[in-house]
């Protein structure tokens, strides 16, 4: 086929009615079918790889390179590779009919009917470049691998394409023109919220410049995959007539049409070239205006969507995450994406962090406190956790994507697909309005897409799944419940500890980093089994414990005297006491419902400074601690020993009571407590706060009825 053949319609001499109807006809035989959803952006990417392999002065996008080759397809009937190949031999095919160039692009057109504007481009790319592709395979290897010659034999294929260099380059720079321009069209379809931000006239006209560049994208197309044809076709002593022609004319005619630099076959390529590169221009003004007013108005529409609350969640997620892609969730446990529609009627939790996430100990931590929680299979369908992972910087490093690529196949929740196509007035919004500095933030939406807490992390450190809906008014009512102090702060890290709560035994926990100091203690403690007191110790190091803490528990196993934690417990020890610290801070009153609350807040200020000793001791689910700080723990555990008696009669932690008090009067002092009925249901000692001497269990019956539950009453006798 030849380039140069007859035009019967030239789209270059179009008036402005005359495009007009092109633009009509065009969308007449466009028909998207919605099923069909093609990532064209990572399809683009490996086009744009092929051709750097082709031609070494084409960009290398290096940033995406781990992710272009997985090409996401959904509801085609066919493989991709199918879909692509078809497109490609319909292109060869009208290379040899020798029709009217216009009239094989509106063919094209209904062929590419069923796909949007950007799979359309994008498709018809891949399949010239999957022809472009196989042609330079085969002669870059003609020379040097067997295979290769011979399969070149059999196609008829020249071995040499010195001779045309200038039409090489000409095919190249249309190429490069073609994905210059797919690229704004893909840019253009991925605006978000285009009907609602932007004005009227900017959409018909930025349109009709879309369309217009899509023909010429296609038209551009089939010039290509002639141009190719013929070299497929051409013989090796054609390639040296033709070459040796040109040279005649120019020295014949050095001012000919068809010099070195503006030869026959390349005339067509480069007049295209001139018409692409200037639609481009036009396309990329309209492109940067529609921008311009989507920057503008964006931000104020995602305020705006915050401050009311709607009829389910699916308006706030769609605007967030789901503008550019129908699928922007990935569920690695089930190996799908999804959609928002999923996360309709669920509390939906934000999970913002850098790509990294967390350190390992961490992550593990919060997949036990949600994933593997024994409410997570009642309450697991009611919530989400979604991680958005965002970088330091505005721009994804290879790092970053490597990271984030390895962690959301691995994560038992759903993650973005695709975070670093996130609008940067999303980006923008949960770094200012949601106060994102880069520590990682769980942002809570309710199953109408309101904010119910800025930041849920401390909550789901101390409580995990039980903390559902996660509010900021669940987290007041956790502390208006919470007395388990115990359980509070060792809850999650080993199963021994948490065997220990659960079986009512009286133990201690300490910490320090003076050597010294744990030696003397686990002297004590020795003693303290020796006389047959039962009482566990575990060892939780300090704050941000180092080599030091390894030594210390390298002489509590040797001696035997404590329950030994790894490291990476102990961090999670202290991750507690800074969520507990963090969780009440923000709660604010949380800290006047329980007196052995207010010691463990005393005590984190003093057990943060590294250089102080300290202990809590208490008995399992107990609602009561003991704190010593200091020279205390040795004072008190010295006493130990000498209150067997005690100990037999009124337990170990109240005895430790008594002896830390005044002694116990003579006589007991019969003073009344009242406790709430399920507080009464323990089986524990209690102890008289006064003259702590254990006290008698009676019932007492309270008149407490309300109005409203007599009125209810005295319906039912009715």
């Amino acid at each position: 086929m030849s380039l140069l053949r007859g035009v019967q319609f030239d789209p270059c001499l179009l008036s402005s009615i005359q495009e007009d109807l092109l633009i009509m006809k065009i969308l007449r035989i466009h028909d998207p079918n919605h099923r069909y959803k093609i990532d064209a952006r990572q399809l683009l990417h490996v086009v744009e790889h092929t051709m750097h392999f082709i031609s070494p002065k084409f960009s290398d996008p290096q940033s995406n390179y781990m992710n272009s080759w997985n090409v996401e397809v959904f509801g085609l009937e066919e493989k991709l590779g199918y879909t692509i190949k078809k497109i490609s031999h319909e292109i060869l095919c009208k290379c040899h009919e020798n029709g009217d160039l216009h009239e094989e692009t509106m063919m094209l057109f209904e062929t590419l009917g069923p796909f949007r504007w950007d799979a359309k481009v994008v498709l018809t790319l891949a399949a010239v470049i999957s022809i472009y592709g196989e042609f330079w395979l085969i002669t870059q290897l003609v020379h040097r691998n067997s295979l290769a010659a011979l399969t070149a034999k059999l196609k008829q294929m020249p071995k040499e394409l010195n001779m045309l260099k200038i039409q090489l380059k000409a095919l190249n720079l249309l190429i490069d023109t073609m994905i210059e321009a797919a690229n704004l069209v893909l840019d253009f379809e991925g605006l978000p919220l285009q009907q609602q931000l932007l004005d009227d006239d900017a959409i018909v006209v930025t349109k009709s410049k879309m369309y217009i560049t899509v023909y010429w994208i296609l038209r551009s197309s089939i010039s290509c995959a002639s141009q190719i044809a013929d070299f497929r076709t051409m013989k090796d002593h054609q390639v040296h007539v033709f070459s040796l022609f040109l040279h005649l004319i120019d020295v014949k005619n050095p001012n000919s049409r068809h010099s070195n630099s503006t030869s026959i076959a390349a005339w067509t390529l480069f007049s295209m070239v001139y018409k692409l590169s200037g639609l481009c221009n036009d396309l990329r003004e309209k492109l940067r205006m529609c921008q311009m007013q989507i920057g503008r108005r964006f931000p104020e529409k995602i305020r705006d969507l915050f401050k009311v609350s709607h009829f389910d969640n699916q308006e706030v997620l769609r605007v967030l995450f789901s503008l550019k892609n129908d699928l922007p969730l990935k569920d690695s446990s089930l190996e799908k994406y999804c959609g928002i529609q999923e996360l309709e009627n669920k509390v939906v939790i934000l999970l913002i962090s850098k790509p990294e996430l967390f350190t390992a100990e961490k992550i593990f931590y919060l997949v036990q406190r949600m994933h593997d929680h024994p409410l997570h299979k009642e309450i697991g369908g009611s919530y989400a956790i979604i991680w958005v992972p965002i970088p330091y910087s505005q721009t994804w490093s290879l790092t970053d994507e490597m990271n984030f690529q390895f962690l959301s196949n691995s994560l038992p929740w759903l993650s973005i697909r695709h975070p670093w196509s996130l609008h940067s007035s999303v980006v923008n919004f949960i770094r200012q309005e949601w106060s994102y500095k880069h520590e990682p933030v769980m942002v809570v939406l309710s199953t109408d897409g309101v904010v119910t807490n800025l930041n849920a992390i401390d909550m789901v450190w101390l409580w995990g799944a039980k903390a559902f809906p996660f509010s900021t008014s669940r987290e007041k009512e956790l502390w208006e419940q919470e007395n388990r102090i115990l359980e509070l702060l060792i809850d999650g890290i080993d199963p021994l500890l948490t065997n220990l709560v659960e079986e009512g035994k009286h133990f201690c926990i300490y910490g320090s980093d003076n050597v010294s100091w744990i030696k003397e203690l686990n002297d004590t403690l020795k003693k303290i089994k020796s006389a047959g007191i039962q009482l566990e110790a575990i060892y939780v190091g300090y704050r941000n414990p180092s080599k030091v803490a390894e030594n210390i528990l390298d002489i509590s196993i040797e001696e035997n005297s404590s329950i030994s934690l790894t490291t990476t417990k102990m961090k999670l020890f202290w991750l507690r006491l800074e969520s507990i610290k963090n969780s009440v801070a923000r709660v604010e009153q949380a800290a006047h419902y329980s007196s052995s609350l207010q010691k463990v807040l005393r005590l984190l200020e003093y057990a943060c400074e590294t250089s102080n000793d300290w202990m809590i001791i208490g008995k399992g689910l107990s609602t009561d601690v003991t704190i010593l700080k200091g020279t205390e723990v040795q004072e008190c555990l010295n006493l130990v020993p000498e209150l067997a008696e005690n100990v037999a009669k009124l337990g170990l932690f109240s005895a430790i009571r008594c002896a830390m008090g005044s002694p116990l009067p003579v006589k007991p002092c019969y003073h009344d407590e009242i406790l709430p009925a399920e507080e009464g249901l323990t089986e524990e000692t209690v102890v008289c706060s006064r003259c702590k001497r254990p006290v008698e269990k009676f019932v007492v019956y309270q008149c407490n009825v309300t109005e409203s539950a007599e009125a209810e009453q005295e319906a039912k006798i009715d």
